[in-house]
């Protein structure tokens, strides 16, 4: 148990996300079935609904415990996230998947990649803060402590009301083309490969356009330059990287 005494909003669930002129808001439903959105901002009711999360899925406090992460959940990082990284992730994705070819547009559907892409880091909030906001490299232990938000917000998530391929496309937005990202592919299992390219390099292209304590914020060039590295790696889709540039330079100026 993360809070002692857990105030009656947190009998809710979450039903997804949305975006609303280009704003993202947490889809919430109550005892009722009544329907309602919230921001980032609503800290008291999101740290509610992570909790009972928590009590619903006993392996994220097994996942906790396995790595020594101190259970504690970061209202701070959600609302930064809703507010920037997840917001503007979700903006570039939908971008991207209105630039690809038709046939790959008819591999995963709009619905999916908006979900995904807004909700794909809460499982940060269970990460501590001194390693999201190191200023310098991750030591090997933080590294693995870091890169298991993406488990934790599919632990967290699954217990809610989403469709499974957007579960998938959260669990594995930093997996690639050539199965080196995280976490481990089980064998035989693996989501639709176009949905975790529109993510996953969304995700990026968002972060190194962001300001980070650890570095400056780089330009449209420097950012594409640096994922057309992984493209020449066999990492990310061509078509795929064809699409962000055409977003980003329509919208990305």
């Amino acid at each position: 148990m993360i809070l002692k005494h857990s105030p009656k909003t947190n009998r809710v669930s979450l039903k997804g996300a949305v975006q609303i002129n280009s704003n993202s808001y947490f889809v919430y439903s109550d005892e009722a079935g009544k329907t309602f959105l919230k921001t980032g901002k609503d800290e008291n009711l999101h740290k509610c609904a992570v909790q009972s999360m928590i009590n619903l899925n006993p392996d994220i406090s097994g996942l906790l415990k396995k790595y020594k992460i101190k259970p504690s959940i970061n209202t701070k990082t959600l609302r930064e996230l809703t507010n920037g990284h997840m917001n503007e992730t979700c903006n570039i994705a939908i971008g991207v998947y209105s630039f690809l070819p038709e046939n790959l547009q008819r591999e995963i559907d709009c619905r999916v990649i908006k979900e995904a892409s807004m909700l794909h880091d809460l499982g940060k909030v269970l990460i501590p803060s001194k390693i999201l906001n190191k200023p310098s490299k991750l030591n090997i232990k933080e590294r693995e402590i870091m890169n298991i938000h993406s488990t934790l917000g599919y632990e967290l998530l699954k217990t809610q009301n989403l469709s499974e391929k957007t579960l998938e496309l959260i669990k594995y937005h930093h997996q690639n083309l050539k199965h080196s990202g995280y976490p481990e592919l089980e064998e035989g299992n693996f989501p639709s490969n176009i949905g975790v390219q529109i993510i996953s390099i969304s995700d990026k292209y968002s972060a190194l356009r962001e300001a980070r304590v650890y570095r400056r914020k780089l330009n449209r060039v420097e950012s594409l330059l640096i994922l057309y590295k992984e493209v020449r790696e066999g990492k990310i889709l061509p078509a795929v990287y064809d699409a962000l540039v055409e977003y980003a330079r329509k919208f990305d100026t």
